[in-house]
């Protein structure tokens, strides 16, 4: 379990915003910085992980992590500002603002229609809360409501904006980690099980 390793996470954390508040490295979290790049690689990490996860399964448990694919994409569009990428230059529109709404309803839409006609929804939301992974979701959401307290200037602080990016990190690392660890066990399995046929090959 990841979370066994809180302290130096958590001692990570206090460090970073002791240089950065000691020393005035206000860039490392400002727009388009170190904090806001790390959030953008976990989320894509994740995004492509899961779905990478989704070909290792079929029915409802298939169907969770495509989803969990999803909703990671669904934070890219909202981190990343993929409009202002050379490669995105044409269809920059479907990434912000007006255009990011109607992709993200229409792909939510299209995947909530294949969970009904499966008739797999309820299957899902209990696999949701009944995974060992769930816990790494709770906390990911209760660090972004932290996030979105420190962007909304609730409680007025000096380093709001630092607090408000590093709450983010941390948010999206544990929505990575239980994917790179799943897709992990995936390949060490299937090394195990094609060294046992080797084996009785011999």
């Amino acid at each position: 379990d990841f979370l066994k390793y809180w302290f130096p996470l958590l001692l990570l954390n206090l460090v970073f915003c002791s240089l950065v508040i000691s020393l005035d490295y206000d860039y490392l979290y400002s727009e388009n910085a170190l904090l806001e790049n790390l959030q953008a690689t976990f989320l894509i990490l994740s995004a492509i992980t899961y779905l990478w996860l989704s070909t290792y399964c079929k029915g409802q448990v298939r169907l969770g992590w495509i989803a969990a694919s999803l909703l990671c994409f669904s934070f890219v569009t909202r981190e990343v500002d993929i409009e202002l990428l050379p490669l995105f230059e044409s269809v920059g529109f479907l990434f912000h603002g007006l255009g990011r709404t109607i992709m993200l309803s229409g792909l939510w839409a299209f995947y909530i229609k294949i969970l009904v006609a499966q008739e797999a929804h309820k299957g899902c939301i209990s696999g949701i809360f009944h995974s060992k992974y769930f816990h790494y979701f709770v906390l990911s959401f209760l660090l972004l409501v932290c996030g979105a307290i420190f962007d909304r200037e609730i409680f007025v602080l000096e380093y709001g904006k630092l607090f408000e990016e590093l709450v983010e990190t941390n948010a999206y690392l544990f929505l990575l980690l239980p994917s790179l660890y799943e897709l992990y066990s995936k390949h060490r399995y299937r090394l195990f099980v094609a060294n046992n046929l080797n084996t009785e090959a011999d």
